[in-house]
């Protein structure tokens, strides 16, 4: 679910996730994206905390972190009590994180501190649950300055979220419905943006989120399975204060949604559909509203020899951001004087993806190639001039072209060595004009290989990227690169309890690389050479 946060909004607004604390990371791809959004062409990442079932006993963990480059220290634990039909959880952490070095040296104010905790608990029957759980995170980090200016905006921000959640479900009824499940969350946040020599509040930011969801999943019905439900979500935003670019706004947001699945004797169809409608009411600047249908097709064929062909077309719709309608003035954590368009028209993709997969023995491989034609493409274009010492960049939308392939292969050697390869490749330009669009990152590439043996495991591992020259109009162009990094690790399981370490030294030849999709990639280069230790107990 939408976690009320602002990372979508800015550079140096960050997601309060604490990835220790997930039991796992889904990706989700094909005409399924259309069950959490119209807007997710490429696919979802959707993080999940766990504690979907109950289990009699205690179990729990602790996980620490120590890295050597940026001082940092972090530390998260959590437990679970279960009964028959009970369980409660609680779990908690911290992070410390000092300015970070390059091999240009610190970057000044890039340091990160925070926490949070989660408690909760739930009821768990034979064919039905329920349960609810209260999460708090508050962090403070820092927006790194260009140092060359004279009298540079030191500024850093103090993000604290308050969210309530509920969510229950049944299953197994016998009847055409099986199963279903829902959700209702409430998400409090808020940042201030403050100067870092004296702590006084320059900017506040109130994001409010509700946020309410409902899926059904009919019985199988001969070569018929399949999901429909709403989704929807009510959002109150203010800034406050000397660069509140944006006014007052609520935005309300719902959708109906299905997907559908056959599964044929030798293949598998999908079909999804979504209307959704996102409504702007403004303070003081136009209201807008847009509604629009996504719909997709997904089929997957087995092929000879343990291959097998996937491929997706798409129709989708996007309603442009709040930020995109109504943003003016300067924005110090993009490095630009925003100017927002109230104008602007939705986006309308039409996508098509083919992907070969291949899975047998030693070898595991998997590649696929897209294009999408994106109608009124909403991107930041910087210009040459500024304003307030920043460049003046306008949210604008073109026709838009997005073309690509990602592949990977992994290969058994050995018995106890494996040999991991990837590549992946974006080209996005404006099509009338073929001007590359903004922030479109340059081939990459990784190279790895994984020695196991028992419980140990060694990978050294090489990731190197082109240069990217295919820029923007006034936007500035990266090297190419390349980085090496080892990491070792140990696994011991004893009764009821494991125990892992895990030693990364990262950047090992202390390269000086840019990242191409980082807004202040000119002033921050990415981090240099380093040795990140970390630590977890687990006991069941």
């Amino acid at each position: 679910m939408k976690i009320g946060a602002l990372g979508f909004q800015s550079g140096d607004h960050s997601e309060p996730v604490d990835v220790l604390s997930l039991e796992r990371i889904e990706i989700v791809r094909g005409p399924a994206t259309l069950l959490y959004g119209s807007s997710a062409i490429g696919g979802v990442v959707n993080a999940v905390q766990g504690h979907e079932t109950a289990q009699p006993g205690v179990r729990g963990y602790m996980t620490g972190v120590l890295s050597s480059n940026n001082s940092q220290a972090s530390g998260n634990g959590g437990v679970e009590f279960g009964t028959q039909n009970w369980l409660f959880y609680f779990g908690g952490g911290g992070n410390r994180v000092d300015d970070y070095e390059t091999p240009l040296g610190t970057v000044p104010n890039s340091y990160v501190n925070g926490g949070g905790v989660t408690v909760g608990g739930g009821w768990y029957g034979a064919k039905g649950w329920i349960n609810g759980g209260y999460v708090f995170d508050r962090r403070e980090y820092g927006v790194p300055y260009d140092t060359t200016e004279e009298d540079p905006e030191i500024v850093y921000l103090d993000p604290r979220r308050h969210s309530i959640a509920v969510r229950g479900g049944f299953r197994d009824t016998g009847a055409f419905i099986d199963a279903g499940r829902f959700s209702f969350q409430v998400n409090d946040y808020r940042h201030a943006e403050r100067d870092a020599a004296t702590g006084e509040i320059g900017t506040l930011f109130n994001n409010d989120v509700v946020v309410y969801r409902g899926v059904l999943d009919h019985a199988r019905r001969g070569i018929f399975t399949g999901s429909f439900g709403i989704e929807g979500s009510h959002r109150d935003y203010e800034s406050i204060g000397a660069e509140a670019l944006a006014p007052p706004t609520t935005q309300n947001q719902f959708a109906v949604f299905g997907l559908e699945t056959l599964d044929f004797e030798h293949a598998v169809l999908q079909l999804g559909g979504r209307v959704e409608r996102n409504a702007y009411d403004s303070l003081t600047l136009d209201d807008r509203s847009f509604t629009g249908f996504s719909g997709a097709i997904g089929v997957r064929v087995p092929l000879p020899r343990d291959f097998s062909l996937v491929a997706n077309f798409s129709s989708s719709h996007r309603a442009p951001a709040l930020e995109e309608l109504y943003n003016f003035g300067p924005h110090p954590g993009n490095l630009a004087f925003e100017i927002g368009n109230v104008n602007l028209e939705r986006e309308r993709s039409t996508g098509f993806d083919v992907g070969v997969r291949h899975a047998s023995g030693r070898v595991r491989f998997e590649a696929n190639a897209y294009l999408y034609q994106i109608s009124n493409f909403i991107y930041l274009a910087p210009t040459d001039e500024v304003e307030d010492g920043f460049v003046v960049a306008n949210f604008e939308g073109a026709d838009s072209r997005f073309a690509g392939f990602e592949a990977k292969v992994d290969i058994g050697l050995h018995e106890y060595v494996n040999l991991g390869l990837g590549l992946d490749y974006t080209r996005a330009e404006i099509r009338d004009t073929a001007t590359p669009l903004p922030r479109i990152p340059p081939m990459r590439g990784r190279a790895a290989l994984d020695f196991l043996y028992k419980g140990f495991r060694v990978t050294p591992e090489l990731i190197f990227s082109d240069r990217q020259d295919r820029v923007f109009t006034f936007e500035t162009g990266t090297a190419g690169y390349a980085t090496f990094q080892l990491g070792a690790g140990y696994t011991w399981v004893g009764s009821h309890v494991a125990h892992v370490v895990s030693v990364e030294g990262f950047n090992l030849t202390d390269r000086l690389y840019r990242n191409h999709l980082s807004f202040i990639k000119n002033i921050a280069p990415e981090i240099g050479r380093g040795v990140r230790i970390a630590y977890t107990f687990k006991f069941f």
